[in-house]
């Protein structure tokens, strides 16, 4: 606000610094001269008022907006988290489908060939395990997440056997299939609803009609585990789904408000990153995608200097309405070469992702698509997919630096919803089975700590919805000090006996 104003005055300065010189130079009279200059001058002061009027009644209403208790009832924006499914045995990859470690962790790789950033606290897993669907659906919605993007962007059908990748293709559909079963079965928590975004390689439609065929077969086992993206259209009622598309076919089709591709089966959007070219600069600095182009955004680094240091450019993408229809967030971001914004890099006491997320509050999109969950990638050759254990993009926990990004993450997404940050109450046990303890998910707990000493808590540990918390043969017959936490801070301190029955 105070850098548009002193904008006003420097303006107003110049233009009655022109009034002058022309009455120098003759063009004009003593008396046109001083009328010009008090005119520039209110009408400045005018605008300024304006500006200033406006901006303050906007703080006004943003601080008097209610916190509330978290509830979908009182979800202000949806939030989609982008979400790699491809990682298991069928992915062509040395260690259960993952890659291995970066040979220089955690600094940024100097020898080729893919590796990956770190490790998950879940271990090396297989998202064909429908425990790992279940915790990692369990920690999206911790995070505050009602919808999923599943990344389908390397899929083609698996019934194509002509095809090298075939295994691949099997896995990814199996993975998805597991994550929405799980979703679908879940009863102590409200999961998000899932949607694929598919790849549209050049114009061939035949292979994507393919691939969307077994979207669809997917959704009509567990539409009850679909997104559905309330746009006010008559397609809100129908499943969800993104279409990834080469750039030079956005231009020739989308950005012409051309037919790209129909299907009445679905609502579609399509999309791609690095818009810049294809979004209008507006009067107040950001960058917009029409109501009329069905194009959602990905990713975009392009930085404004005027906002301060360290910040990005606004992108909207609006909907038929008038209304922003979707923004995007990044936990890091690529900057060209092997430079990234990284996870843990903080401008102005801003976090990357925070500096991304600028203008969502004021815009609050119908949609915020944030990247990326579980994608602990490096890669020389390929810079932009990860180069570091913190130049690459991951939110997951991890066993590098444990719920850092998540919790970050987690904050920001609460207080976009205006959602009160609650911190767990006592532990409860919900029931002892097969020789562990499982807790009650008060408030999306995330980690615990245990011990026999009441004053000596043991070391955090992240907390497994489906295996609980193993019971030592020491504690049996012993009182036990049991403490959760989540993002917003710890529990009190719970007693329990374990008795020998």
């Amino acid at each position: 606000m105070y850098i548009k104003i002193s904008l006003l005055l420097i303006l107003a300065a110049m233009l009655v610094v022109l009034a002058w010189c022309l009455y120098i130079r003759k063009y004009i009279r003593i008396k046109s001269a001083a009328i010009m200059s008090v005119c520039f001058m209110l009408l400045i002061s005018a605008v300024g008022t304006y500006m200033f009027l406006t901006d303050n009644a906007h703080y006004q209403s943003e601080k008097e907006r209610t916190i509330v208790s978290r509830s979908e009832d009182n979800r202000v924006m949806d939030m989609i988290m982008w979400y790699d499914i491809d990682i298991g045995p069928s992915n062509a990859r040395p260690l259960n489908g993952w890659w291995t470690l970066n040979p220089n962790h955690p600094d940024t790789v100097n020898i080729g060939g893919c590796y990956r950033a770190t490790t998950s606290v879940l271990g090396l897993y297989d998202l064909g395990d429908s425990d790992v669907s279940r915790q990692h659906l369990y920690w999206m919605s911790a995070l505050g997440c009602n919808g999923v993007a599943v990344d389908w962007t390397n899929y083609t059908s698996y019934r194509d056997l002509t095809v090298n990748n075939v295994s691949y293709n099997t896995g990814v559909y199996r993975n998805t299939e597991v994550l929405l079963k799980t979703a679908k079965n879940e009863k102590d928590f409200d999961t998000p609803g899932v949607y694929v975004t598919v790849r549209l390689s050049g114009t061939n439609f035949k292979k994507l009609k393919e691939t969307i065929d077994d979207v669809y077969a997917l959704y009509e086992k567990y539409s009850d585990s679909w997104y559905y993206f309330d746009d006010g259209t008559e397609n809100a009622d129908k499943p969800f789904l993104v279409i990834f598309t080469d750039w030079d076919v956005i231009d020739a089709y989308i950005m012409q408000d051309d037919v790209l591709y129909e299907d009445d089966r679905f609502n579609i959007r399509f999309s791609n990153g690095f818009l810049s070219s294809r979004a209008n600069l507006e009067k107040d600095g950001t960058r917009s995608i029409a109501g009329n182009i069905p194009l959602w955004l990905f990713i975009e680094n392009e930085m404004d200097d005027s906002a301060g240091e360290g910040m990005y450019r606004t992108f909207h993408k609006d909907g038929s309405d008038g209304k922003v229809e979707q923004m995007i967030a990044w936990a890091s971001v690529y900057k060209g070469g092997t430079k990234w914004d990284g996870l843990n890099n903080i401008i102005n006491n801003q976090t990357t992702f925070e500096r991304t997320l600028r203008n969502v509050d004021e815009l609050s999109p119908k949609a915020l698509l944030i990247c990326r969950f579980n994608y602990p990638v490096v890669w020389l050759e390929e810079p932009q997919e990860g180069v570091s254990l913190y130049g690459s993009t991951h939110i997951e926990p991890n066993k590098d630096f444990g719920f850092l990004v998540f919790d970050n993450v987690r904050k920001n997404l609460y207080r976009l919803n205006y959602w009160e940050e609650k911190v767990p109450g006592g532990p409860t046990i919900n029931n002892i089975s097969d020789n562990a303890i499982f807790l009650d998910f008060d408030e999306y707990i995330t980690e615990y700590r245990i011990s026999v000493l009441s004053g000596e808590m043991g070391d955090w540990e992240y907390y497994n919805i489906n295996s609980g918390i193993e019971i030592l043969d020491e504690w049996i017959g012993k009182t036990i000090y049991i403490q959760t936490r989540n993002s917003f801070g710890e529990s009190t301190v719970t007693e329990y006996t374990l008795s020998a029955d």
